[in-house]
């Protein structure tokens, strides 16, 4: 697709497009709503195509808009990203919205902290979660579709990636099987089933560990795979199975989990890093290096 088209034009497009809102991309843009709607007309009328749908919350991408963001968004990435917050930025009267990948053990389990340190309950910030996929994730990253990541799994590509916290694995069981020393039996996971998380939510590497370790009775490929964590305590305890699950982050969502109990494995469980990852030119924003840092210091501590 070839473009002879104003460049500021285009960069009010990708703002519209990453903010779902015309009174975000303005503030972002650091002009009037009417200034925003006029150049989105000049885009409209070049195009031929509505571009945004108002919704509830603001506006939509319709499909061609889509495609427009995709072959455009790389080139432009930087000079939107210089655009947006190369002056100061200002949570206390910010209504930037930004947007985190996680699995759905995440935003149980860490989401809360990450908006309690954001303070987004008694501010204009907005926080967006999208599903985590650690296939596409460092591509998201790349394209500016997200802020951040929070994977089990380092991640392919040119992208930051730190370790902000340790977490080791157990086994989720049904509450009445029988166990010594609060430790699962080699013969239960013998003759358990075993229900998994499938690895595009970030845990292949430690998967892959733990089958190592547990090598001649946890078997390669389990019996049911399942995309979200918080689907196992339901299964585990309604029909049987066994999961070997992160400790950490179940044991902050014990009270919900009726009818299971975490185990000890019976080998030395493995440690893993839990990563945030981001644009490798994240700290050149002063609203993105507030958020990294607003989430490593959230994240931090027990």
């Amino acid at each position: 697709m070839e473009f002879t088209i104003d460049l500021n034009l285009l960069r009010t497009f990708v703002i519209v497009y990453r903010a779902r809102s015309i009174t975000r991309a303005a503030e972002t843009l650091r002009l009037s709503q009417p200034a925003v709607s006029h150049a989105l007309k000049r885009l409209r009328d070049h195009f031929d195509d509505p571009l945004f749908i108002r919704t509830r919350s603001g506006v939509a991408p319709t499909r061609l808009a889509t495609t427009v963001y995709a072959e455009i968004n790389g080139p432009l990435s930087q000079v939107v990203s210089a655009t947006e917050d190369r002056t100061s930025f200002d949570p206390t009267t910010s209504t930037r919205r930004f947007r985190i990948a996680l699995t759905d053990l995440g935003e149980a389990g860490l989401l809360p902290r990450i908006l309690l340190a954001t303070g987004s309950a008694g501010s204009g910030i907005e926080i967006e979660t999208v599903p985590l996929n650690i296939e596409t994730v460092a591509q998201e990253v790349l394209a500016h579709d997200i802020d951040a990541a929070i994977s089990s799994s380092p991640v392919r590509g040119p992208v930051a990636q730190e370790v902000l916290f340790h977490d080791r694995y157990g086994c989720l069981v049904p509450e009445d099987l029988p166990a010594t020393n609060a430790t699962v039996s080699v013969d239960d996971l013998r003759s358990l089933p075993e229900v998994r998380v499938g690895p595009s939510a970030g845990h292949r590497t430690i998967t892959e560990a733990v089958t190592t370790l547990g090598a001649g009775f946890l078997s390669d490929v389990p019996h049911v795979e399942v995309n979200r964590f918080t689907s196992l305590a339901r299964i585990v305890a309604q029909c049987g199975f066994f999961a070997i699950v992160p400790v950490d982050a179940f044991s902050r969502l014990m009270t919900g989990l009726d009818g299971t109990k975490l185990l000890e494995l019976p080998f030395e469980s493995p440690r893993t890093g839990v990563h945030l990852i981001a644009h490798r030119d994240a700290d050149a924003s002063a609203a993105h290096a507030w958020f990294l840092d607003t989430v490593r210091s959230a994240l931090a501590g027990p």
